[in-house]
């Protein structure tokens, strides 16, 4: 696979989430100040996108998260926000370019796990919502007439 044999040259201080680890390398003094900038705006970038992917791993894990807890200061959820793609810094530079890769795998792999456990939920709706009585508004059954 060249998936793998991409991740097996990296060093692994250089491998996290699926082999999309953290790669801040120190630019050499000869690269100009516009490609350090570029670099640094890249790796913000896939450090916010490697983020999402252990959220959603988390997720996957643990569905509720916090509100699975049994304890008595149950955490709110957070408000989710709409996310807006950011602005691209230019062209990715090569020194990004393994990381960016893996990372798309990862995420990838993370959507896929989503959509099955998605399609299971589902599942599991259709099969309790054809079950009489489950889903229907209480009514009341009796009516006391004399009380």
């Amino acid at each position: 696979m060249a998936g793998v044999s991409v991740l097996a040259e990296q060093p692994d201080s250089d491998v996290g989430l699926g082999g999309a680890g953290s790669n801040h390398t120190e630019a050499a003094p000869t690269e100009s100040a516009a490609t350090d900038t570029a670099l640094a705006a890249w790796m913000a970038i896939l450090d916010v996108f490697e983020m999402a992917v252990q959220a959603a791993e988390r997720t996957l894990k643990d569905p509720l998260g916090p509100l699975s807890s049994a304890s008595p200061n149950r955490v709110a959820p957070l408000p989710v926000e709409r996310w807006t793609p950011p602005t691209r810094p230019g062209p990715l530079p090569a020194a990004a370019r393994r990381r960016a890769a893996a990372l798309a795998a990862a995420q990838e792999r993370v959507a896929l796990r989503l959509d099955e456990v998605r399609l299971d939920v589902a599942r599991q709706l259709q099969a309790v919502s054809s079950v009489p009585g489950v889903g229907e508004s209480s009514a009341a059954i009796y009516l006391d007439v004399n009380g």
